[in-house]
């Protein structure tokens, strides 16, 4: 999988190249595809809840998957769009205080937390939330034993 990093509004964090660590994690064998992943603002994402989730409120990650047209197949093509991920910095620096966890490391979770989503995990009640932390949690644990970050 290409994963293309861009800035929105936002610093670069420093666990860039862990957060694609986390995303490739999580992915598992699959290989094909891109992918982009967004560093922005909550604001931004706050928008983007409101216009595509019909939420009025802040999130830390929000994942668009690419899905073919309607009637069209999905192609398996090295170059097959798979999905977009928006990160909120200021926010994952928020939940990091929040939960008592690294930046860097709550960047790190926040990748693999919306690719999972693009692989059709879902939280938005209680027994997919435990199964998608059950699935997350040790990615996360296992990307930062790597790093050098903390």
């Amino acid at each position: 999988m290409k994963i293309a990093f861009w800035t929105r509004g936002a610093r670069r964090p420093a666990a860039e190249k862990h957060a694609a660590r986390g995303v490739r994690a999580a992915l598992g064998r699959r290989r094909g595809g891109e992918m982009n992943v967004v560093w922005t603002s909550r604001g931004d994402l706050r928008k983007m809840n409101v216009r595509f989730r019909k939420t009025d409120r802040f999130t830390d990650v929000i994942a668009f998957r690419h899905e073919p047209a309607p009637g069209e197949r999905r192609r398996r093509a090295a170059d097959t769009p798979f999905g977009d991920l928006y990160i909120a910095v200021d926010q994952a620096r928020k939940n990091a205080r929040r939960f008592g966890v690294t930046y860097n490391e709550e960047i790190v979770r926040l990748a693999v937390h919306g690719t999972l989503h693009l692989l059709g995990h879902t939280d938005y009640t209680p027994v997919p939330r435990a199964r998608m932390w059950a699935a997350q949690e040790p990615l996360v644990r296992r990307v930062m034993a790597r790093a050098r970050l903390k």
